[in-house]
């Protein structure tokens, strides 16, 4: 199974200590190009998509990701949208998204045991500009 669109985890690097004060500085992001496709979940799930301001929306919608990804997926890991632009009406070039709750390895019922995809549950707000690595 081979997914459309273009995602970058972003996730922390390693912090180092400023030698002035002693307080931890957060370390470049580490970078990883993957694959994958989001969805809305379901569509008589009044989570899926709450206005709770005109033009203010906040999405909870699946993120599936081909297996394989370096260093797995973790809970409140970031994804961001690269693309292509035509591929996805849900969000822009360049939005976040960020996973809630554990991600969960999806294998085929029958025939290979191999994973077939990761299905992480994610939020996606429209007028919340989120901090990330």
């Amino acid at each position: 199974m081979s997914f459309p669109e273009r995602w970058t985890l972003l996730r922390a690097g390693t912090p180092t200590e400023d030698l002035l004060t002693g307080n931890k500085i957060p370390g470049d992001p580490v970078v990883v190009p993957w694959w994958g496709l989001l969805q809305i979940r379901i569509l008589t799930d009044y989570t899926v998509l709450e206005e709770f301001e005109d033009g203010h929306v906040t999405q909870r919608l699946t993120l599936l990701l081909n297996p394989g990804l370096p260093g797995g997926v973790d809970r409140r890991d970031v994804f961001r949208f690269d693309g292509p632009a035509e591929v996805s009406d849900l969000v822009k070039v360049g939005d976040t998204v960020t996973v809630q709750g554990i991600p969960r390895v999806r294998r085929p019922a029958r025939g290979s045991r191999r994973p077939a995809y990761i299905a992480a549950v994610v939020r996606h707000s429209s007028d919340l500009k989120e901090v990330h690595p």
